[in-house]
């Protein structure tokens, strides 16, 4: 499993507190033992169990019931509910937020996945997004810099060197898709609107945001340092944001998953 032998995060010894100037990553696998996956698999609601049946391939099946039972019970923790209680709306995009009364808790959160990769990010600040990317070979890659990126960024990943290019692309899209998803707006439509630095060994940072600087330079975007397998950032329009980051091994998971604890060793 990649994710297993990817993340180097420790796993915390207790249940986290959220302090209001922080952004809170959970990273986990996806791929359990069955016994887990029966767990998080009752806390679902009858709508994500319909979207599970729909999977053709059972990994895949496997891997939607474990990242919503993951996202239920990491919510779980930071409202005090019960995962089975938690409740979910969607915007037009897709984007998941929390619905009433959980909607007043001033608690956002988004989340990512890539192949058995989970990455979800909960804060007080604002609105957040956060994407992930396995590094791999991508023979598109230069034509989607063409169609979804700036003049500007298509002029600076053309000059990279050949070996830089790979890990460049994937710092290119995560961070503009994490800034989307904080936003909440269509990924197609405007990812050539937000312009990042994304050059490898230089700091991730948003340059314009529809060739508005001043917009751009409200915004944070931060890198997540996965190992050699993942590219992965997070995004929130705020400045001098707390960032902390952990795993969660989900085969830890057990019946009292669904009194709301997260169940972390100590």
């Amino acid at each position: 499993m990649i994710a297993e032998s990817t993340i180097s995060w420790h796993i915390p010894s207790g249940q986290p507190p959220l302090s209001q100037d922080e952004i809170h990553v959970w990273a986990s696998c996806l791929d359990v033992a069955p016994t887990a996956s029966a767990v998080f698999g009752a806390s679902l609601s009858e709508g994500e169990r319909m979207r599970a049946k729909k999977f053709r391939f059972q990994q895949h099946k496997s891997r939607f019931i474990v990242g919503r039972g993951l996202l239920r019970a990491i919510m779980s923790h930071y409202l005090q509910v019960e995962p089975a209680r938690v409740e979910f709306k969607y915007n037009l995009q897709g984007k998941p937020e929390l619905t009433r009364p959980f909607d007043s808790s001033g608690i956002h959160f988004n989340l990512a996945h890539s192949e058995d990769l989970a990455l979800f990010t909960v804060t007080t600040i604002g609105p957040v997004g956060i994407d992930v990317e396995r590094i791999q070979a991508n023979k598109d890659a230069r034509e989607l810099v063409k169609w979804f990126c700036s003049p500007c960024e298509q002029e600076l990943f053309e000059n990279l060197a050949p070996q830089e290019k790979q890990l460049a692309f994937f710092n290119l899209w995560t961070r503009k898709e994490a800034f989307l998803k904080a936003t909440g707006e269509g990924i197609a439509q405007l990812l050539s609107q937000v312009e990042v630095a994304f050059q490898p060994g230089k700091p991730a940072r948003f340059i314009a945001v529809s060739g508005d600087s001043e917009r751009a330079s409200r915004w944070s975007v931060r890198d997540l340092s996965l190992g050699p397998d993942f590219a992965a950032a997070v995004a929130i329009q705020a400045k001098n944001v707390q960032l902390r980051c952990w795993k969660t091994d989900p085969n830890l998971f057990d019946a009292k998953a669904s009194s709301g604890e997260l169940n972390l060793p100590t």
